[in-house]
């Protein structure tokens, strides 16, 4: 069973090897596998026993029969009769040790010791060699392979097989989110496609949306594109995913609409069924084109490219905005009652009024019939909310939490995640649906 099993791990990692030089598909799964191989030097124990006890000790005995031959066969006249070979088997062994040089010419087996320890470990020493022929052949590409391997992933460069309706996450780095929908997910379900090599997971490729159309349709072959289930973007800035600011994006959206445009050239070259695409952003933010003179503005000219408009434009495409997602979960939280915002100077100057106008859009109305107050804390730091938060001064007091350093803060402080309002989660939430909708 055992060495059936090694045949078997031998002929994959040839196999595999030979699909890395020829820059074959792989599963993450056969990239692990190829990676996490090590061949195990050890030397065995029977090995061992023979070169550190047993020869030592034969030798020994053979010197002893040379030098005092009478004492030797004496001694040799006090063993048990079960301890001489029969005669019958005795020619033949006489046979095999003349073949090697090496004649016996005696029943006892004590005189054949020696020679059964030296011959032993011979056996081993040939073993050996054929060992170190193997490595320089079948292991040394195995080794070679998993070189070549290493440095496709570490320079975003690598074909993957992957699973059917798999997603194509689009980051920047440190996205929460994206990280965090990586994680919850197996390793053949997502790729990540970024400028920079992420933290969480090896398996990715590189792209820089600035580049060329043709960059775009290579990473799109390499990531399995045609058995993709949906794109993801993550156009807004991490620590202001909830009320950002009218730039808080690290892509603008008339290059979101310009790669939108070229994934679906991509689809549409290759023969492939449109993909949904999903962008995690802020739907109000947009670029704004216009054409002037030198006095005015030219008539009708004026454009706004925001998430929304390029929704539209790609269909299939969602918009899942963060902070519509918070402000759903406040507007349950409140029931009717009287909401109020609070910050330090700066994050009311900030965010207030970006606030309510959201409540307003989700058409929050506040009911005579409800009392209390449900305060909601935001700030332009998180330090400041958790601040608020840990000092327990207001009663029916949520806290927005962004990053999952204060997550766990709150959670260390004895605070339960039904207490606060944690972006990322809420957000995945409704992304996992999502995905799950394909």
């Amino acid at each position: 069973m055992y060495n059936a099993s090694m045949n078997l791990q031998k002929k994959r990692l040839i196999a595999l090897a030979k699909a890395v030089e020829k820059n074959a598909r792989l599963t993450p799964e056969e990239i692990n596998y190829l990676l996490n191989f090590e061949k195990k030097k050890e030397q065995s124990n029977l090995a061992t026993w023979l070169k550190f006890s047993a020869l030592p000790l034969s030798l020994a005995l053979g010197f002893f029969s040379t030098v005092f031959p009478d004492n030797f066969s004496n001694f040799i006249k006090t063993l048990p009769a079960w301890t001489n070979i029969p005669n019958q088997w005795l020619p033949g062994i006489d046979y095999l040790w003349d073949l090697l040089g090496e004649p016996v010419r005696k029943s006892n087996i004590l005189y054949h010791i020696p020679n059964l320890a030296l011959y032993s470990v011979s056996f081993f020493g040939l073993k050996k060699i054929f060992d170190s022929l193997e490595k320089r052949t079948w292991l040394d590409k195995v080794y070679q392979a998993q070189k070549n391997l290493h440095n496709n992933l570490e320079s975003g460069k690598i074909n993957f097989s992957l699973a059917k309706g798999h997603s194509l996450l689009f980051v920047g780095s440190g996205d929460y989110i994206g990280t965090q929908f990586v994680l919850n997910h197996q390793a053949e379900d997502s790729i990540t496609i970024s400028k920079t090599k992420p933290n969480y997971s090896k398996f990715w490729n590189y792209y820089d949306v600035t580049t060329l159309f043709a960059d775009l349709k290579k990473v799109m072959e390499r990531c399995d594109g045609k058995t993709a289930g949906e794109y993801l973007f993550f156009p807004v800035i991490d620590n202001e995913i909830f009320l950002p600011g009218p730039k808080a994006y690290d892509v603008s959206p008339h290059n979101l609409d310009i790669l939108c445009q070229d994934l679906r050239m991509v689809e549409k070259e290759m023969n492939w069924k449109p993909k949904r695409i999903i962008i995690i952003g802020d739907k109000f933010h947009k670029s704004f084109v216009q054409s002037e003179d030198n006095r005015k503005i030219i008539p009708k000219s004026q454009e706004s490219i925001t998430l929304l408009t390029i929704a539209k434009k790609h269909q299939p495409a969602i918009i899942l905005d963060p902070s519509d997602v918070v402000i759903e979960s406040i507007i349950n939280l409140a029931k009717g009652r009287k909401i109020v915002f609070r910050a330090t100077k700066e994050g009311i100057k900030e965010y207030k009024q970006r606030f309510y106008e959201r409540l307003k859009d989700q058409g929050y109305k506040l009911s005579k019939k409800k009392k209390g107050v449900l305060t909601i804390g935001y700030d332009l730091f998180e330090d400041q909310t958790e601040q608020q938060t840990l000092s327990r001064s207001i009663d029916d007091y949520y806290p927005v939490v962004l990053s999952k350093a204060v997550f766990d803060a709150l959670v260390r402080n004895g605070y339960k995640k039904e207490e606060f309002l944690y972006v990322p989660e809420l957000v995945l939430q409704k992304l996992n649906h999502l995905a799950k909708q394909q």
